[in-house]
């Protein structure tokens, strides 16, 4: 992907701590039933390639090759401690077309790619070309939030966090709008498989270290502050936003959300 992205996160190490959280059992157990022990994956977006590598596994004689735009990010990926030897990185750019040919890929899959791409424009040049490199009969799948929610609501964290991220980004969050854009670059209504999953962080451990990712990427310097700022988010209210994740985390019947948009599509 291309600077036109809006991708305003960065690859911080507070970050980079969330995208490592991810595995192909938290991110990507909707695909699992349908893969093929000798399937070839792309992973796109793959960041450190925590999911990357957790696909390896569910297609011993196959392939995953994990993308993304970041070489730095890429050369952590590849650095990993006991890498399977079915499991590849290369660089690209989805909207600056990939330098794959068509059809080369059973599977191919995202997760939480789709909020950094802040238009409707953009949003479809990605799957178009996803679904390129696609074979036919292959499946396309995408794992995208569609609602955030912090609970108890007292805290305001679905303003003070979620609503301000979605403003940081330039757009709302996309996974509702998910199906929709399959159909756009051409998969059947038939063909496209709608379901949701969760993100859920709860208990005194999982709500503490949540907060400290998100405090982290709040810190002066960071990007992801950086795009707040962009958009007319005051320090005070960033300053209001660390105080009530601090609290939040600190609740013993607080928890969080996030409702994600699973979806799969047949070409």
């Amino acid at each position: 992907m291309s600077g036109e992205t809006n991708y305003t996160q960065g690859y911080s190490k507070a970050t980079l701590a969330t995208h490592a959280s991810r595995t192909v059992d938290s991110d990507a157990a909707f695909t699992l039933p349908f893969l093929q022990p000798t399937d070839k994956i792309l992973d796109v977006g793959c960041g450190p390639g925590t999911i990357t590598v957790g696909f390896a596994a569910h297609v011993p004689q196959g392939s995953v090759t994990g993308l993304d735009m970041s070489p730095d990010v890429l050369e952590q990926a590849k650095s990993r401690d006991n890498l399977p030897p079915n499991v590849s990185f290369i660089q690209g750019d989805l909207l600056k077309g990939l330098d794959i040919e068509d059809g080369k890929y059973d599977v191919v899959f995202n997760s939480q790619l789709f909020p950094h791409l802040n238009s409707k424009e953009t949003r479809v040049a990605a799957l178009r070309e996803m679904r390129r490199v696609l074979r036919l009969g292959g499946i396309l799948a995408s794992r995208d939030a569609a609602e955030l929610h912090f609970y108890p609501r007292k805290y305001n964290l679905d303003h003070l966090w979620a609503g301000n991220m979605a403003r940081g980004l330039g757009a709302l969050l996309p996974g509702g709008e998910m199906p929709g854009l399959f159909r756009e670059v051409g998969f059947e209504s038939q063909k496209v498989r709608v379901g949701a999953g969760t993100t859920v962080y709860s208990g005194r451990e999982s709500r503490r270290w949540f907060v400290d990712a998100c405090l982290g990427r709040l810190q002066d310097g960071e990007p992801f502050r950086e795009s707040w700022r962009r958009v007319g988010i005051s320090d005070g209210e960033v300053e209001e936003c660390k105080e009530a994740l601090k609290a939040w985390a600190e609740d013993e019947d607080a928890w969080y959300v996030a409702l994600q948009a699973e979806v799969l599509g047949w070409k």
